[in-house]
This record gives structure tokens, sequence and C-alpha cells, in this order.
């Protein structure tokens, strides 16, 4: 049996010409923003509120941004991904919110201090958080309000929100659900948490004048 010799420079070029073409795309990285602007003046002798802790499901506990195909179906967007922990993103841009909403200083995240002055804690259950199949986001979610001193649940309510955002909004890459850019659906997913962060310190407003 013969045996067939590749030249050296030959085995090169193709290595350098497979190279070439296997340049990896960058990956771009989104965060949530918080939406409630921040009043004139915050005061330090506010409410005191303490936000966590915030569960997610699995399958939202990942780098990649989640779309809705289908009711039981989800993809995943392997270029466009969270900016860190999602989980976290979403505490620290509710405290945000309500530290803006309540014009409070006040505000611990979980887990805090045991001497943290809290007069609520806010607990939330995130059941659903991401774009649909029809280019709307969603959030639905279980949220709770309690007395840290003691764990007295106050308020308990399950709320879903929903963002049909601008389908033109420019910038990003196009989606496969709905064909929307991605930097368009963290913005409706941020607007999405501020609006639970609305209803949120509505309620706190409301316990403490009770």
């Amino acid at each position: 049996m013969r045996r067939i010799l590749v030249p050296m420079f030959i085995l090169a070029a193709a290595a350098m010409a497979l190279a070439g073409c296997s340049t990896d795309k960058p990956t771009r990285l989104y965060v949530l923003s918080a939406t409630a602007a921040q009043p004139a003046t915050m005061s330090p002798q506010g409410i005191g509120i303490g936000v966590g802790p915030v569960t997610l499901p699995k399958y939202l506990d990942r780098p990649q941004i989640v779309m809705g195909v289908s009711a039981n179906e989800l993809s995943q967007a392997n270029l466009d991904q969270w900016g860190g922990d999602l989980n976290d993103n979403i505490t620290r841009v509710l405290a945000t919110n309500l530290a803006n909403l309540l014009g409070t200083e006040r505000v611990s995240l979980y887990p805090w201090q045991n001497r943290a002055p809290i007069d609520y804690q806010v607990t939330m259950d995130v059941t659903k958080f991401e774009q649909a199949a029809d280019g709307s986001t969603v959030l639905s979610a279980f949220w709770s309000i309690t007395n840290p001193s003691d764990g007295t649940v106050l308020q308990m309510h399950q709320s879903t929100y929903r963002d049909a955002g601008a389908a033109g909004e420019a910038g990003g890459q196009t989606t496969t659900a709905g064909a929307r850019p991605y930097d368009a659906v963290v913005a409706a997913m941020s607007r999405d948490l501020g609006a639970l962060s609305r209803d949120i310190a509505a309620a706190i407003v409301a316990l403490k004048a009770s």
C-alpha cells in the first residue's frame, strides 16, 4: 500500500485558512436598568426596606437571554447575554426603583446584617421573565411584604406585566421571536420590572398609612 505524504506547507496553509473562517463573533452583554426617577431629595430617615430574596426558575438561571418560541418551547440567544447574574441584576434594580419611588436611603439587599434598620421586607418568586412568542416581554411573579421582626406576612400578591415595546426601535441584533432588537427587549423588561416596583411601593405606602 502506498502512503500519500502531504507537504507540510500545504497543511499549514489549510490550517491558517480554517482559522480565518472560524473567527468568533463578539458576545453582546446587557443589563436591566432602573426606570423610577430619583427624587430631588432622598431621606436618610425614610422607610426601611429590605429587598430579597428573589428567586428565578432554573431555565432563566443562565447567561443567555431566553425567548419564548411557543407555549412550550424556548430558545436562547447565544451571542446576546446578561452582563452578570440575572437574579442579582433584578434584585438591585428593584431596590433602586423602590428607593427612588419611596424617597428613602434606607434600602438593604438580602442577606443584610441583623441590625439593618428594616421596616418591611420584600420577597419575590419570579415565574416568567422573558420575551414572549409575539415579541412582547412578560414578567410574572409572586411577591410578598413581610414584617422582618417577626416574619408576619402583611401582603401577598401574584402579578403579571407585559410590554409590547416599539417594534421599530433601532440598535442591537434582531431576535428570532418577534424580530425585536435585544437592547429593545431588555429595555422593555426593565419597564416591566419598573411597573412591578410601582405596585410594591404603593403597597408599602398603604401599609405605612394603615
